[in-house]
């Protein structure tokens, strides 16, 4: 572990991106709710779906607020009915849960997707034993902004002093609710970043790999 990071006690880990590839669910969900309101878009574009809201997301293409609403209703019908489960968790992620745990660490889920799939994911993937508090968005856009979503998870886990608190995510928007909520931030490059987005953000560790990242924090 590095030497800065042994006062570390909560480690709030990221899930699309961070603790899996979820790519192949979100990216076929997000397209066929863009298609069911007409608009046609890349792969490239649907990647990047893979971390921000979904509101914020199909609000770029919808400005008006009932035609994204019906876009998240046919997201959610699609990955409530199989996409959530096309995903893949990432090798060596069960080994740095059980690591933290056997340190006595609390593990803690921090996720823009909404709750209700973090906690069935998180149980698919066999590792929710390891978790202390799955936390997730609402339905209804509560946690659209994840400085927002970071601090109820905060909440819901006693709210510990920040100096004990590590985020660990693959996108701008991790590294920025740390930021906001004065936590440290690990970024990790095998998630779903455009190039050069993590470097610009600035985060407090950057790692490149699994094996990186276990180096580090364990």
């Amino acid at each position: 572990m590095e030497k800065a990071l042994e006062n570390i006690e909560y480690f709030l880990f990221d899930l699309d991106g961070t603790v899996s590839d979820s790519s192949a669910g979100i990216m076929s969900c997000a397209d066929s709710a863009l298609r069911s309101e007409g608009f046609t878009v890349s792969n490239e574009v649907l990647r990047s779906f893979i971390g921000p809201s979904l509101r914020k997301s199909f609000g770029l293409y919808a400005a008006d607020a009932t035609a994204v609403d019906r876009m998240i209703d046919v997201y959610h019908d699609g990955y409530e009915n199989g996409g959530w489960c096309a995903n893949v968790m990432y090798d060596g992620m069960e080994e740095i849960f059980k690591g933290l745990k056997g340190k006595g660490k609390h593990v803690v889920l921090a996720s823009s997707k909404p709750e209700y799939f973090c906690k069935k994911i998180i149980k698919y993937f066999g590792v929710d034993k390891y978790f202390d508090y799955v936390g997730g968005a609402d339905m209804e856009g509560k946690f659209d902004d994840k400085t927002v979503l970071m601090r109820y998870v905060l909440e819901k886990i006693g709210n510990p002093d920040k100096d004990k608190v590590l985020m660990i995510g693959d996108r701008i928007f991790d590294v920025e609710c740390a930021k906001n909520n004065g936590v440290k931030c690990v970024g990790v490059k095998f998630g779903f970043a455009p190039e050069g987005e993590l470097e610009n953000a600035e985060p407090d560790y950057i790692v490149a790999t699994v094996k990186d990242l276990k180096e580090l924090i364990l």
